[in-house]
């Protein structure tokens, strides 16, 4: 019954989305709805579809990643963004015997305070402010031994002085493990849904729909884990239109061809990761995102643009998370986690 029950929620989600994609071409809101959820998912490179353990935080990445493993996880994430933006992330998991897994989660994005001006920049004496609010349920449970399935209901409020706008989204994904290999996958049609209330009766706002997919594989007597992550899988070229018009000589200047960016445009869709589990207590993580070094960095000199590095430590069975992402020369992201389970502090039963 239940494999019936998931084929038919993801046909609903893609019916869902193509009747979005069917509407006027408009511009992506609610982007906050993209942004990590957990120091590790983002020193991976943003996404991790690929951890299945007691952690509660990525089933924000994946529904189908709560678990009994994660009964009684509380997780939180603070990101400091530019300026005074802050991005603020906290949930909870739990598991029922006979009705599955559940979690609970919300996010708040800050814009700050704005100071509100004319047209010609004076200041008019008035400020206002910008939020983003969302509230996610999830459910998952087993479909096979080695594999879960799980779904997630999502409503999204944004708001800027005066405008405001709401929709719901929903994820529905699977993930599978197999831990005499090493290996861990997932897949994800996230951000399926609908805008109920846009800013403005002209707006053509559209969620960031997704279509992710992701492998990890520990690499069995060694301390390390090596991760793919891919994305936008529903849209091949995800480049800024401007690159499309940059030309390439290659006969003589009488001849010019376009140049077609190919691999490129499918590296965009990747992020490479690697853990190195230092003992019970520490970890450490690598990882890479190409379409953000493509984007970000200066071209006079991209350094590191595009990497992220993290590390979670364990203390007293509360585990704490760091991150930084490169975006450039001038700067990048930070992100700080904590997470622990009631589990580990006393003798909880699944109820």
């Amino acid at each position: 019954m239940t494999k019936y029950y998931f084929s038919f929620v993801v046909f609903q989600f893609i019916l869902i989305q193509k009747y979005a994609d069917a509407q006027n071409a408009g511009h992506q809101t609610f982007l906050s709805l993209n942004f990590p959820t957990s120091s590790n998912v983002a020193s991976l490179g943003g996404q991790n579809l690929a951890t299945w353990n007691k952690e509660s935080a990525y089933f924000f990445q994946n529904p189908a990643t709560l678990d009994v493993r994660n009964n009684n996880s509380f997780f939180f994430n603070y990101t400091p963004l530019s300026g005074k933006i802050k991005n603020s992330v906290a949930g909870f998991s739990h598991s029922f015997k006979k009705l599955g897994n559940f979690g609970l989660g919300i996010q708040f994005l800050d814009y700050g305070v704005f100071e509100n001006t004319d047209e010609n920049g004076y200041d008019l004496g008035e400020t206002f402010y910008g939020k983003d609010f969302t509230l996610t349920a999830g459910y998952s449970n087993k479909l096979t031994e080695k594999i879960n399935y799980g779904a997630s209901l999502k409503y999204v409020y944004s708001t800027i002085e005066n405008y405001k706008a709401d929709g719901f989204a929903m994820d529905a994904g699977l993930v599978f493990q197999d831990t005499t290999k090493g290996i861990t996958a997932g897949i994800v049609i996230k951000n399926a849904g609908v805008v109920i209330k846009d800013f403005t009766e002209t707006s053509a706002s559209k969620l960031p729909f997704d279509l992710q997919a992701a492998i990890s594989k520990k690499l069995i007597h060694t301390p390390f884990t090596l991760f793919l992550n891919v994305h936008d899988l529903n849209q091949f070229d995800i480049r800024y239109p401007k690159v499309e018009s940059q030309q390439q000589l290659i006969v003589d200047s009488t001849q010019l061809k376009e140049k077609k960016y190919t691999l490129d445009k499918i590296a965009r869709h990747a992020n490479l990761g690697l853990q190195i589990d230092a003992g019970k207590i520490f970890r450490i993580d690598i990882g890479y995102n190409h379409q953000r070094r493509q984007e970000l960095a200066f071209d006079i000199r991209k350094s590191l643009a595009g990497f992220s590095f993290g590390f979670q430590l364990t203390v007293k069975k509360i585990n704490f998370g760091y991150s930084y992402s490169v975006y450039n020369i001038s700067g990048g992201q930070n992100n700080l986690s904590m997470s622990f389970s009631i589990n580990d502090f006393a003798g909880v039963r699944k109820m």
